[in-house]
Protein backbone atom coordinates (compact mmCIF):
# COMPACT_ATOMS: atom_id res chain seq x y z
CA UNK A 1 0.00 0.00 0.00
CA UNK A 2 2.84 2.81 0.66
CA UNK A 3 4.27 2.20 -2.70
CA UNK A 4 1.10 2.94 -4.04
CA UNK A 5 0.57 6.17 -2.20
CA UNK A 6 4.56 6.71 -3.15
CA UNK A 7 3.62 6.51 -6.66
CA UNK A 8 0.53 9.04 -5.99
CA UNK A 9 2.68 11.67 -4.41
CA UNK A 10 5.29 11.51 -7.35
CA UNK A 11 2.02 11.76 -9.79
CA UNK A 12 0.88 14.68 -8.25
CA UNK A 13 4.15 16.26 -7.93
CA UNK A 14 4.33 15.82 -11.68
CA UNK A 15 0.86 17.67 -11.97
CA UNK A 16 1.87 19.90 -9.89
CA UNK A 17 5.03 21.44 -12.00
CA UNK A 18 2.84 21.46 -15.00
CA UNK A 19 0.03 23.27 -13.40
CA UNK A 20 2.25 25.94 -12.13
CA UNK A 21 4.45 26.32 -15.38
CA UNK A 22 1.07 26.25 -16.75
CA UNK A 23 -0.44 29.47 -14.26
CA UNK A 24 -3.15 27.33 -12.85
CA UNK A 25 -2.80 29.03 -9.26
CA UNK A 26 -6.02 27.05 -7.88
CA UNK A 27 -4.82 23.64 -9.52
CA UNK A 28 -1.26 24.18 -7.86
CA UNK A 29 -2.92 24.74 -4.51
CA UNK A 30 -5.36 21.53 -4.39
CA UNK A 31 -2.30 19.18 -6.17
CA UNK A 32 0.52 20.58 -3.31
CA UNK A 33 -1.86 19.19 -1.05
CA UNK A 34 -2.59 16.05 -2.54
CA UNK A 35 1.11 15.45 -2.99
CA UNK A 36 1.33 16.59 0.85
CA UNK A 37 -1.19 13.96 1.89
CA UNK A 38 0.04 11.23 0.07
CA UNK A 39 3.52 11.47 1.82
CA UNK A 40 1.74 11.43 5.33
CA UNK A 41 -0.24 8.51 4.29
CA UNK A 42 3.27 6.56 3.82
CA UNK A 43 4.59 7.66 6.94
CA UNK A 44 1.52 6.40 8.40
CA UNK A 45 1.36 2.97 7.32
CA UNK A 46 5.15 2.15 8.22
CA UNK A 47 3.83 3.81 11.62
CA UNK A 48 1.24 1.17 11.88
CA UNK A 49 2.83 -1.44 10.64
CA UNK A 50 6.12 -1.02 12.88
CA UNK A 51 4.73 -1.57 16.36
CA UNK A 52 8.34 -2.48 17.92
CA UNK A 53 9.62 1.17 17.62
CA UNK A 54 6.89 3.54 18.17
CA UNK A 55 8.98 6.59 19.49
CA UNK A 56 10.77 6.61 16.71
CA UNK A 57 7.82 6.58 13.93
CA UNK A 58 5.46 8.73 15.93
CA UNK A 59 8.55 11.98 16.05
CA UNK A 60 8.94 11.07 12.02
CA UNK A 61 5.31 11.03 11.51
CA UNK A 62 4.60 14.03 13.41
CA UNK A 63 7.81 15.73 11.29
CA UNK A 64 5.37 14.72 7.94
CA UNK A 65 2.49 16.13 9.59
CA UNK A 66 4.51 19.58 10.31
CA UNK A 67 5.86 19.51 6.99
CA UNK A 68 2.16 19.04 5.24
CA UNK A 69 0.74 22.06 6.93
CA UNK A 70 3.74 24.22 6.08
CA UNK A 71 3.27 22.99 2.70
CA UNK A 72 -0.22 24.13 2.60
CA UNK A 73 0.57 27.61 4.43
CA UNK A 74 3.00 28.25 2.10
CA UNK A 75 0.68 27.54 -0.80
CA UNK A 76 -1.92 29.93 0.46
CA UNK A 77 0.63 32.56 0.89
CA UNK A 78 0.51 35.53 -1.40
CA UNK A 79 2.45 38.12 -0.39
CA UNK A 80 5.43 36.29 1.96
CA UNK A 81 3.14 37.81 5.18
CA UNK A 82 2.05 36.09 8.04
CA UNK A 83 1.17 32.32 6.24
CA UNK A 84 4.49 32.48 5.14
CA UNK A 85 6.43 32.80 8.53
CA UNK A 86 3.90 30.30 9.91
CA UNK A 87 4.65 27.95 6.93
CA UNK A 88 8.38 28.46 7.69
CA UNK A 89 7.61 27.42 11.33
CA UNK A 90 5.79 24.56 10.53
CA UNK A 91 8.66 23.03 8.32
CA UNK A 92 11.39 24.23 11.43
CA UNK A 93 9.03 22.14 13.38
CA UNK A 94 9.06 19.44 11.00
CA UNK A 95 13.23 19.57 10.58
CA UNK A 96 13.27 19.44 14.56
CA UNK A 97 11.31 16.35 15.26
CA UNK A 98 13.47 14.77 12.10
CA UNK A 99 16.60 15.51 14.68
CA UNK A 100 14.83 14.57 17.56
CA UNK A 101 13.75 11.41 15.98
CA UNK A 102 17.68 11.03 14.87
CA UNK A 103 19.26 11.78 18.09
CA UNK A 104 17.35 9.55 19.53
CA UNK A 105 18.93 6.78 17.44
CA UNK A 106 22.01 7.78 17.17
CA UNK A 107 23.30 9.95 19.76
CA UNK A 108 25.07 13.52 19.65
CA UNK A 109 28.89 13.95 18.72
CA UNK A 110 30.63 16.32 19.26
CA UNK A 111 31.76 15.84 15.38
CA UNK A 112 28.25 16.71 14.77
CA UNK A 113 28.00 19.64 16.57
CA UNK A 114 30.91 20.73 14.15
CA UNK A 115 29.98 19.53 11.58
CA UNK A 116 27.01 21.65 11.73
CA UNK A 117 28.11 25.02 12.66
CA UNK A 118 30.34 24.07 9.54
CA UNK A 119 27.24 23.92 7.32
CA UNK A 120 25.56 26.50 8.94
CA UNK A 121 28.46 29.08 8.63
CA UNK A 122 28.22 27.95 4.56
CA UNK A 123 24.32 28.83 4.59
CA UNK A 124 25.20 32.34 6.55
CA UNK A 125 27.75 32.99 4.01
CA UNK A 126 25.23 31.85 1.19
CA UNK A 127 22.64 34.43 2.96
CA UNK A 128 25.28 37.07 3.11
CA UNK A 129 26.66 37.14 -0.20
CA UNK A 130 23.54 36.28 -2.49
CA UNK A 131 21.58 38.50 -4.72
CA UNK A 132 18.90 38.51 -2.13
CA UNK A 133 15.77 40.46 -1.23
CA UNK A 134 14.57 39.12 2.12
CA UNK A 135 11.98 41.57 3.17
CA UNK A 136 12.50 41.72 6.41
CA UNK A 137 12.92 37.97 6.98
CA UNK A 138 16.44 37.57 7.51
CA UNK A 139 16.40 36.37 10.93
CA UNK A 140 13.62 33.98 10.41
CA UNK A 141 15.88 32.56 7.31
CA UNK A 142 18.94 32.31 9.51
CA UNK A 143 17.17 30.44 12.08
CA UNK A 144 15.68 27.79 9.74
CA UNK A 145 19.15 27.86 8.43
CA UNK A 146 20.30 26.42 12.14
CA UNK A 147 17.99 23.94 12.10
CA UNK A 148 18.52 22.46 8.79
CA UNK A 149 21.84 22.54 9.33
CA UNK A 150 21.68 20.19 12.14
CA UNK A 151 18.74 17.94 10.67
CA UNK A 152 20.99 17.26 7.42
CA UNK A 153 24.21 16.73 9.69
CA UNK A 154 22.27 14.35 12.13
CA UNK A 155 20.57 12.22 9.05
CA UNK A 156 24.13 11.48 7.51
CA UNK A 157 25.49 10.44 10.96
CA UNK A 158 23.01 7.89 10.78
CA UNK A 159 25.75 5.48 8.61
CA UNK A 160 27.36 4.92 11.95
CA UNK A 161 23.94 3.11 13.32
CA UNK A 162 23.34 1.68 10.09
CA UNK A 163 24.32 -2.52 10.66
CA UNK A 164 20.97 -4.13 10.04
CA UNK A 165 19.42 -1.26 9.04
CA UNK A 166 20.84 0.15 5.91
CA UNK A 167 17.94 0.44 3.62
CA UNK A 168 16.06 2.46 5.96
CA UNK A 169 19.61 4.80 6.89
CA UNK A 170 20.18 5.25 3.09
CA UNK A 171 16.84 6.63 2.96
CA UNK A 172 16.99 8.87 5.75
CA UNK A 173 20.13 10.33 4.50
CA UNK A 174 19.17 10.50 1.36
CA UNK A 175 15.92 12.49 2.42
CA UNK A 176 18.11 14.77 4.52
CA UNK A 177 20.93 15.69 1.75
CA UNK A 178 17.58 16.44 -0.22
CA UNK A 179 15.82 18.45 2.18
CA UNK A 180 19.30 20.65 1.91
CA UNK A 181 19.28 20.80 -1.84
CA UNK A 182 15.32 21.70 -2.16
CA UNK A 183 15.81 24.65 0.66
CA UNK A 184 18.72 26.34 -1.13
CA UNK A 185 16.78 26.20 -4.49
CA UNK A 186 14.10 27.55 -2.54
CA UNK A 187 15.53 30.39 -1.16
CA UNK A 188 16.75 31.33 -4.50
CA UNK A 189 13.14 30.90 -6.11
CA UNK A 190 11.48 33.15 -3.28
CA UNK A 191 14.13 35.94 -2.34
CA UNK A 192 16.84 35.76 -5.40
CA UNK A 193 16.75 38.92 -7.74
CA UNK A 194 15.93 38.00 -11.44
CA UNK A 195 15.42 33.95 -10.95
CA UNK A 196 14.03 31.76 -13.33
CA UNK A 197 10.33 30.56 -13.09
CA UNK A 198 11.73 26.89 -13.40
CA UNK A 199 13.45 27.45 -9.81
CA UNK A 200 10.45 26.72 -8.32
CA UNK A 201 9.74 23.36 -10.06
CA UNK A 202 13.77 22.11 -8.93
CA UNK A 203 12.49 22.75 -5.36
CA UNK A 204 9.61 20.44 -5.78
CA UNK A 205 11.26 18.22 -7.79
CA UNK A 206 14.10 17.83 -4.82
CA UNK A 207 11.53 18.23 -1.71
CA UNK A 208 8.81 15.84 -2.59
CA UNK A 209 11.17 13.06 -3.13
CA UNK A 210 12.86 14.13 0.58
CA UNK A 211 9.66 13.46 1.82
CA UNK A 212 8.97 10.37 -0.08
CA UNK A 213 12.95 9.10 1.63
CA UNK A 214 11.32 9.62 5.30
CA UNK A 215 8.52 8.28 4.56
CA UNK A 216 9.52 5.19 2.93
CA UNK A 217 12.34 4.47 5.32
CA UNK A 218 9.46 3.90 7.95
CA UNK A 219 7.98 1.09 6.11
CA UNK A 220 11.40 -0.66 6.13
CA UNK A 221 11.48 -3.93 8.50
CA UNK A 222 14.50 -2.63 10.78
CA UNK A 223 14.56 0.98 11.51
CA UNK A 224 17.25 2.74 13.69
CA UNK A 225 16.29 2.10 17.60
CA UNK A 226 15.34 4.67 19.35
CA UNK A 227 16.47 4.92 22.80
Amino acid sequence: MFIIFEVCMLASMCGLIYVFQNDYSTLTIILKTTASIFFVLTGLCGCIKNKENRRFTRLMLIALLCSMAGDILLALDKNQGMLFVLGVAGFAAAHVFYSVSFCRACRVRKKDIIAAAVLFAGCTVLLCVGNFDFQGLFPVLLGYAAVISFMTVKALSLYSCRKGREKAVWLLMAGGVLFLLSDMVLLFWLFGIGVPKEMQSVCWALYYPAQGCMAAALNEKKLPKSA
